[in-house]
């Protein structure tokens, strides 16, 4: 349901609901205060009043955020609204009776305020409970309807991964550079057999989770530029520098991978002299900051694209971290391209238990 949607049918269940109340209010009044003519604008003004109140607690309930407190401390808040809310009202009500001449002061009772307020926290109460029970109802709805677009897009980022990370065309330099190992270096060549085994099992079974460690994603990284410097040779130098804290970071699979790698296609492979590229990871302030760096000139166009990769990787940190990331491409120097990403920094560790 839209927020417009949402809004409009709000209004015409306040506009039903409070209508029903006053009608009851009415009837009464007909029945038993038939004496009392003024008793008819009182419900009007009392209507009036509860409706205004409950409005004002759903405009504190959507300014605080009063949906996401645990439900002992919502139903308390709820209660102790609607008692002072009720009383209020009672105090309104009864002021605007004096004024009309309904009773006189000596003729007040304490006690009717106390009676008729505690009944009016029972209609507050009716109400909020209706309400809350709406807003819980929604949030879970909204919950499922995110968790269906974070399988459809992990299914996306899984086909992209195996298209991109581990495309036919790295699959071809890899096997062929290991080919070649094989006749001068064999010791190096089960190595990278090794490595080219690992990183397979990881992408293919890295679906099974939404999020992995820093630590585990490096691991992978580190095979990945393995099996990139035998194709590249001396033309690839990488560096990283990584803090121990980030090392406990939780981030989507194939996160600092697809930097590392549009650092190397677009970057390093575009140059016959190849360049180098810094890799660092580290806690600022609440998130996990990656940044790649790279020998390389960057297009006027580039700089304001993501494409496609990085937009679901954005997508997947949304949906993941239950926050959003942030990326940007600036060229830093004459001939340095630096792509940085921005992730809620949450531990592993801490969303696994």
């Amino acid at each position: 349901m839209t927020v417009t949607r949402h809004h409009k049918w709000y209004w015409v269940c306040q506009a039903i609901g409070w209508t029903f109340y006053l009608f009851i209010g009415l009837l009464m009044s007909f029945l038993w205060f038939k004496k009392q003519q003024g008793m008819y604008s009182v419900q009007f003004v009392g209507t009036g009043i509860f409706l205004v109140l409950t409005h004002l607690q759903r405009h504190f309930s959507h300014r605080y955020r009063w949906i996401d407190l645990p439900i002992g401390k919502l139903v308390l808040l709820v209660l102790a609204y609607n008692a002072a809310a009720s009383m209020v009202c009672q105090v309104l009500v009864s002021m605007f009776m004096l004024s009309i001449g309904l009773f006189t002061w000596q003729e007040y009772s304490f006690g009717y305020l106390v009676m008729y307020s505690a009944n009016g926290l029972v209609i507050l109460s009716f109400w909020s409970t209706l309400y809350f029970a709406f807003q819980a109802v929604q949030r879970w709805k909204q919950k499922e309807v995110e968790a269906y677009k974070l399988q459809l897009s992990l299914r996306e980022a899984e086909l992209q991964a195996i298209r991109s990370q581990l495309n036919p065309h790295f699959l071809f330099n890899s096997l062929n550079n290991i080919r070649s190992l094989v006749l001068v270096d064999q010791n190096k060549a089960r190595e990278m057999i090794t490595r080219l085994s690992a990183m397979m099992r990881y992408v293919i079974g890295y679906n099974r989770n939404n999020l992995v460690s820093v630590a585990e994603e490096l691991e992978f990284l580190d095979n990945y530029v393995a099996l990139e410097k035998i194709h590249f040779e001396d033309k690839l130098q990488f560096s990283a520098q990584v803090d121990t804290e980030a090392k406990k970071a939780a981030i989507p699979p194939l996160g600092i991978q697809l930097l590392v790698e549009n650092a190397i296609k677009h970057g390093i492979g575009t140059k016959l002299e190849g360049g180098r590229i810094h890799l660092s990871l580290h806690r600022q302030n609440g998130h996990l900051q990656v940044q790649v760096e790279n020998t390389g000139t960057l297009a006027v166009a580039a700089s304001s694209s993501k494409g496609i990769g990085i937009e679901r990787l954005l997508e997947r940190v949304s949906h993941s971290l239950e926050q959003k990331g942030a990326f940007a491409l600036a060229q830093t120097s004459e001939h340095l391209v630096t792509a940085t990403l921005t992730l809620p920094f949450k531990e592993y560790e801490n969303l696994h238990h």
